[in-house]
This record gives C-alpha cells, structure tokens and sequence, in this order.
C-alpha cells in the first residue's frame, strides 16, 4: 500500500512540473514562433476502399543512382533528357544512357546538407521550350530564369522583398504559361525550408502568385494557404490547380472564363499529403504525388492536431526554444556538430521517424474523381516528391533520399506517358541532328571556296601571256614600269592567292590588273607565293617602286613600306629601265628557249642600251620577264630572276652568271624595321602615271 502511494505522488508530481512548464510556455507572451494558432476544420478522409484500396503497386523498388543523386525532388523531360533538382542545389540532366550533367545553380558553393540555406535548395521546375529557358524554384533564393545555352542567370521573383506587406518563404513550385507568365506558390511566410517542420504546427501562411513577366511584378491570387505545394495549368488553361498539403485536398483557381478570380475545392480528404502535381501527357487529368499515405491503422498526427490549436502552440513554441540555445551557440563557437544539430531541429527530415512510412500516387481525371491509386508499403521508397515515366520506368523521387527509385509502369500511366514520349523523342532526335547537319555545310562553304579562288587565280595566270602579245607594240605601258608594275600587279594576285579568304582584297587587285596590263596576271602570283617574302626582307630602293601599288589593294605593312623611299626616281627612268631589264632577260633567255627572249626583244626593242648597264648593276638578272609561261620551269626562274634581282641590288653581279632558283634568305618584316614614308604614292592608270596620297 505504501509503494503505490509513493508511485501515485510521484506521478502526480511529473503532471504537475509539466502542467506548470506547459503553462508557462503557452501563457508567456512573445515567445517564438511568432505566429497564429486557431482551430482548422478538415474535411474527412475519402474511405480506403475501390480505387483507393490499399496495394503494393510500388513496391520492390530499385534503387538508381545510389549517392549520386542526394535528395531529387522534381522531374521534367526536355529533349529527351530528365531534369531534376537536388538537396545540394544543382539542377542536373540524366541522359537515356544514365549518363549525369550539370545544369545550373542557384545557390552558393557549400560544404553539405546542413548548410541547406547556403547551398540553395531549388524545388520547382519548368521549361520554356520555345525559347529554350529553364525557370527554377529555390526555396531560399527565389525565382530565377536560366538560359540554357549559355546559363545566364536572372532573379525574377526576390526573397526579400515584400508582397502585400509579407515576405515569401519556401519557394516551392511554378506553372509557366503560354505569355511567359508564372503561377507560383510559396509554403509560408513564417518559416524557412530549413525550419519546415513548424509549418503544420502553425496556422495557414502560404499564397498562389501571379508573377507578370511584362511588368515584372508579382500579385497575390490565393491567400492563406496550408502549405501550398504544386500547382499546374489545365490543359484548356481556364484555371490552376494547387495542392494545399497541409489540408490533404488540391485547390482549383480560375484564372478565365465567367468564374475567373474564384477559388474552389478541387478533390478533398485525400489519404495522403500531396506534393507536386503533374498533367498527364495525354491530357486525361492530373497525376498526384502523395508526400505521406496514411490509412486508420496509421493515423497521420498533424491531422488530429488540425482542431487543437494550444497543442500546436506547445509544440511549436518548445521545438523553437529547444533550437535557439544551439543557434546561439553555433554563432559563438561555429563548429560541425552544433550546425547539425540546428538543421536536424525543425526540419523535415527530423519527423521521418514519427510519419508513417508509406507513400503512394493518385491519378485523377479533371473532375477530381481518383482514377487510380498506387501505394507504396514496403519502405523500399520513403516519402514521395514527384513522378515520372521515363526509359520505360517509373521514376519516382524523395527529398529525403540519395537515389531515385524506379518501377514498372502501371498500365494506366504507360498509356497516359506513351503518346508524348515518343513525340518528345523524336523531337529531341531532330534537335540534336539539326546541328549536324548545320555545321558541316558551314566548314564546307569556308574550304571551298579557298580552292576556289586558287583555282581561279591560275587559271587566270595561264591566258594572260597570250594576252600580252598582242600588247606588245604598246611600249607606253610595258616599258617604264611594266616591269615593275608588272611585279607590282603581279605581287598583289600573289598576295590574292596568299589572302584568299578576304574577299574584298581579292575584288581590288582584279581591278588594277585589267587597268594597266594582262602581265602582272601571268604565272609569276604562282611562285611570288612561296618567295614574296625573299623579296621583303631585303627591300631597295628601286624594288620599292614596283610595290607601292601593292599596298593600296591588301594593305600589308610587310609591302607597303619600302614603296614611298623611291617613288621620286621611278618618274624619268621608269620608261627606259624595264626596256634594259627585258632586253638583258631575252638574251639570257635565247641560250635556253630562243622562242620566248624572241617576244620579250620585240617587245624591248625600244630600249636604251646605255642605261642597261646601270640596270645591270642595280638589278643583276631580268630573266623574269620571260613571257612564255606556258612552261612552268622558265616561269619560275623568271619570277626567282627578278626577286634575286632585288636582292643582289647591293652586289652588283653581272646578269651573266647563273644564280641557283634556291637562295636561303631569312624572312624578314619590313614593317618591323622601315616606316611608311608620309610622300605620295605614284600609280600608273591607262591615262599615265597619277600620285595619290599614301593610305598609311
């Protein structure tokens, strides 16, 4: 008798200590959270029986992507490709092949799940195909916009600022339609993710947004909402629909038509908490993930506690007070263990061990009715986020898991995914193909015409020489600076040739070639290819001349330079200097082809034998005046003659002596050493020789 006596004081004592400190905590004024607590009426729970009876249709679930994947919350399909977002803040892609891409983040680099707040954690997705834009959902860092060809981020909805005089938290979901506008909801606006599990404990706070992409600008459509999750558009887009977890039932909006502006209850007392909300591809309904499944031999506790407001106050003022020591403490004495702890308290994972472990799906058409129903009961899954059908498997995901499991698909949902699908394949296959074929013609228009253009110029080069025949009497042109303006037009298709792809260079040089005569076209542009450049590292002043004209048309330092020094002389000597040149060329040419020095002579046979000596000194061997270039060995040597002409201006050699086709000369840029001169260039047109202004 004495024992239980003791037992009972000792029981009555505990009740009391604890009516006190309940007492105390619920009666002591601006304690945290602060928020409201009042009565909520919830409707009662659909009967678990017909469609909604208990089944094992997602059970034995296989695990994909173990420790890959931490926490998928959302999926979305764009070409071909799964979309998702995951508790460490990435947005990724999951190829067919398995294969995992980085897409975007919006958060900031963190160190793991603990620091949730710093990482970002993005909840919601959708995808402007048109304009191939991905909008995210943070829950700690708004709405954003991401350009997925070059991943430009910008923030369209801000966290810290204020609609109607109250600031949104929880991010959760977005509805994108066809004007680029958002429907969006967030959880609440008393707590952050990261305290989530205060939300069922506190009175209504959440909203259905209208975010207006013209003006930027969000307003409120829906206020006070328990935990508002997914929202959707209908298919005809005449209204949105939201899941209001906290209250187990969705919400339809209408957004046109005569009840537009109105809220009503869409489907209510559903047997779970639901999470995001997806349209069925084939427009049949709306496809309904369930959070948490409870039936009556597993009672879910939040909803019990609806009518009972002191209790949620209780618990809700104790679980804040328990974490605020250990916040104060982290911000004295920042350590790992401490920051755990802060993020175990109050969030949602913190309550897997008192929700039931069940989950399920329900399929409902676009009167609310439950078509189908699949349940999870064998834990193989936890809680369910989000579903979707893809690789011919149902991918289902948790906010709480570091996989993403998959099933078999039920017949329903395989006929509901399987027109679409395939549509999106395709779509995806033609995207990807489309580039392809794209890039190829583009590296091919470059290349040929190149080859072209080559082409051209030696066609060009081989019709010319016969061209100068007839032109030969015509002394005017050939004789004072045909030589020279013949190198000097004849450098420039070289440089054609060595510039093709420059189209405008290519046009200019044709025109000056036609204006003073078919010479500087011949075969010489062929072989002033490989040896303009021997020919620039050792400029003088009477080569300088034939190559200012070169500059106007391409405009080269390495050839414009050298021009102005000696554009004074070439006036009286012009006319008698390449008569020499090509009189001294003929007879070297008449020991190897008598038939070409034969129409060079006829051609010089105006010339001045006295100043041919001092040509002779100044310019060693002429033989590049060789006329007949139908042979390509004299061709050269004529080309070769005159460029070692040019270089032995310092040595004067007799034109006698042989000199070889192959002199080792080091390739120099004149426009290193030597400054254009500010004098006027001097041209030779039909009408005669014109100075104009130097470009440079």
């Amino acid at each position: 008798m004495g024992l239980f006596v003791c037992l009972l004081k000792l029981v009555l004592k505990i009740l009391i200590y604890f009516a006190v400190f309940v007492s105390v905590i619920l009666l002591i004024p601006n304690l945290p959270p602060y928020t409201k607590f009042t009565a909520i009426k919830l409707e009662p729970t659909q009967p678990r029986s017909g469609v909604l009876a208990p089944n094992a249709a997602l059970n034995n679930a296989d695990k994909l992507f173990t420790n890959k994947l931490i926490g998928p919350e959302s999926f979305l399909i764009h070409n071909g490709e799964l979309y998702t977002g995951l508790a460490t803040g990435e947005v990724v892609k999951i190829s067919p092949g398995g294969h995992i891409t980085f897409v975007t983040k919006i958060g900031q680099p963190c160190t793991g799940l603990s620091q949730e707040h710093i990482c970002g954690r993005p909840l919601g997705l959708e995808i402007d195909e048109t304009n191939n834009l991905l909008y995210v959902a943070d829950a700690y860092y708004g709405i954003w916009k991401v350009n997925l060809k070059n991943n430009k981020k910008q923030l369209l909805v801000l966290p810290n600022e204020a609609i109607d005089d109250r600031y949104p938290k929880i991010f959760n979901d977005i509805a994108l339609d066809k004007s680029g506008n958002l429907y969006w909801t967030h959880s609440s606006s008393d707590y952050d993710l990261k305290d989530g599990a205060m939300t069922p404990l506190s009175d209504p706070s959440g909203r259905l947004s209208f975010y207006n992409s013209k003006t930027n600008r969000s307003n409120v459509l829906v206020d006070n909402l328990w935990f508002p999750n997914g929202v959707v558009l209908s298919p005809d887009g005449q209204f949105v629909l939201v899941s209001e977890s906290n209250r187990y039932r969705l919400v339809k909006y209408y957004i046109n038509g005569p009840k537009k502006g109105k809220t009503e209850v869409f489907a209510a007392g559903l047997p779970g908490i639901p999470d995001n909300l997806k349209v069925l591809p084939d427009g049949s309904g709306v496809l309904v993930s369930l959070y948490v499944a409870y039936d009556d031999e597993d009672p879910h506790l939040s909803r019990t506690m609806a009518a009972t407001p002191l209790a949620r106050k209780f618990l809700a003022r104790l679980i804040r007070m328990i974490e605020i020591p250990f916040e104060f403490l982290y911000e004295q004495y920042p350590h790992v263990i401490l920051e755990e702890i802060v993020y175990k308290i109050g969030h949602f994972s913190c309550l897997s061990g008192i929700i039931p472990q069940k989950s399920g799906i329900l399929q409902l058409n676009w009167d609310g009715e439950v078509v189908a129903s699949y349940f999870n009961t064998d834990k193989s899954i936890g809680t369910i986020s989000d579903v979707i059908v893809y690789n011919d498997k149902l991918y289902i995901g948790s906010p709480h898991s570091s996989y993403i499991g998959s099933v078999a698909v039920p017949p329903l949902l395989k006929v509901a995914f399987s027109k679409t699908r395939a549509g999106a394949a395709n779509n995806a296959e033609v995207k990807r193909e489309q580039p392809k074929v794209e890039s190829a013609p583009t590296t091919k228009t470059v290349k040929k015409p190149e080859t072209e253009k080559v082409k051209v110029a030696e066609k060009i080069d081989v019709p010319k020489p016969s061209v100068q025949k007839p032109k030969e009497p015509t002394l005017v042109q050939k004789p004072v600076p045909k030589p020279s303006k013949a190198e000097k037009v004849e450098v420039k298709p070289n440089k054609q040739e060595t510039v093709t792809k420059p189209k405008p260079v290519e046009t200019k040089p044709m025109k000056q070639e036609t204006t003073s005569t078919p010479k500087p076209v011949e075969t010489k542009p062929i072989k002033e290819e490989t040896k303009p450049k021997k020919v620039e590292p050792k400029p003088i002043k009477e080569e300088s001349k034939t190559k200012p004209v070169e500059s106007k048309p391409i405009k080269k330092e390495t050839e414009t330079k050298p021009k102005p020094i000696e554009s004074k002389p070439m006036k009286q000597e012009s006319v008698t200097k390449p008569k020499t040149v090509e009189e001294e060329s003929s007879k070297k040419q008449t020991k190897t082809v008598p038939v070409e020095p034969k129409t060079v002579q006829g051609k010089d046979t105006p010339g001045k034998k006295s100043k041919e000596s001092d040509i002779k000194q100044n310019v060693v061997q002429p033989e590049p005046v060789k006329a007949a270039k139908v042979e390509k060995p004299e061709v050269k040597t004529s080309q070769t003659d005159k460029n070692k002409d040019k270089i032995k201006v310092k040595t004067p050699n007799k034109p006698q002596k042989p000199v070889p086709d192959e002199i080792p000369v080091k390739e120099e840029i004149p426009s290193d050493k030597v400054q254009p001169a500010k004098e006027t260039l001097k041209v030779i047109k039909k009408t005669g020789p014109v100075e104009i202004p130097n470009p440079n």
